[in-house]
C-alpha cells in the first residue's frame, strides 16, 4: 500500500474515533446549550423549547468554575432579551436545590426573534461576567379560545358543576341531610 493510502486510511479511522468519543459521555438535551466566560461554564436550557410569546418561559442555568470544574454556588445573575421593537425583558436568578443551578422565567411579549444575553458572578464582590448575545426565536402564542388542557389533568377527571352538584345532593340524601336550592333572586356561592 502506498504512503498516500495509509495516511487517507489513518485519517479516516482518527476521523471515526473522534466522532464515536464525542458521542460518548452526559447526553445533551434538544432544548440546551453551552456558553462560556472568563471563569465559567454555563449551560442553559429553555421549557418549553422552542419558547412561545405570551406564556412564562422557564430558564435554567447550571455554573461552573471554569478552572476547577466545581459548581457555583450562591452565585447571582440575571438572563435578558430585547427584540427589534425595542421590547426588553429580563429577570434574576433563583438558586435550585441543586448546587450550581438557577432558574427564572421569562415573559416574550411578541413572537419573534430576540437577541438575548446572560450576566453572573460568584457573589456580590465579583464583576459580573456577560455571556456573548444569542438570537432566540419565539414563537407566536396559541390564539385565543384555542387552548389544549394541561397533561397532568386527566379529562375523564372533569366534571360540570351541574353534574357535581347533582352528586353532592344524592350522597347527602343518603346521609340523611339536605341542600337547598337557592332562591330566586340569591347570588350563587361562586
Amino acid at each position: 500500500m502506498t504512503a498516500p493510502g495509509r495516511w487517507a486510511r489513518g485519517v479516516f479511522a482518527a476521523t471515526v474515533l473522534v466522532l464515536v468519543a464525542g458521542g460518548c459521555g452526559e447526553p445533551r438535551k434538544g432544548n440546551e446549550f453551552k456558553m462560556v466566560t472568563d471563569s465559567y461554564n454555563i449551560r442553559v436550557s429553555v421549557d418549553p423549547a422552542p419558547p412561545r410569546a405570551l406564556e412564562q418561559i422557564s430558564w435554567t442555568v447550571v455554573v461552573n468554575d471554569r478552572e476547577t470544574g466545581k459548581p457555583i454556588d450562591a452565585g447571582e445573575g440575571r438572563i435578558f432579551a430585547s427584540n427589534r421593537d425595542g421590547k426588553n425583558i429580563g429577570n434574576g436568578f433563583a438558586p435550585t436545590e441543586q448546587v450550581g443551578t438557577y432558574t427564572t422565567k421569562l415573559f416574550y411579549v411578541t413572537a419573534g426573534t430576540w437577541a438575548m444575553a446572560l450576566e453572573f458572578r460568584r457573589d456580590s464582590t465579583s464583576v459580573l461576567e456577560r455571556t456573548s448575545d444569542w438570537m432566540q426565536d419565539v414563537r407566536s402564542a396559541d390564539e385565543p379560545g384555542e387552548f389544549s388542557l394541561p397533561q397532568s389533568v386527566p379529562t375523564d377527571t372533569l366534571v360540570p358543576d351541574s353534574a357535581q352538584r347533582d352528586s353532592i345532593r344524592r350522597d347527602s340524601a343518603r346521609a340523611g341531610s339536605t341542600i337547598s336550592e337557592p332562591s330566586e333572586g340569591a347570588a350563587s356561592p361562586r
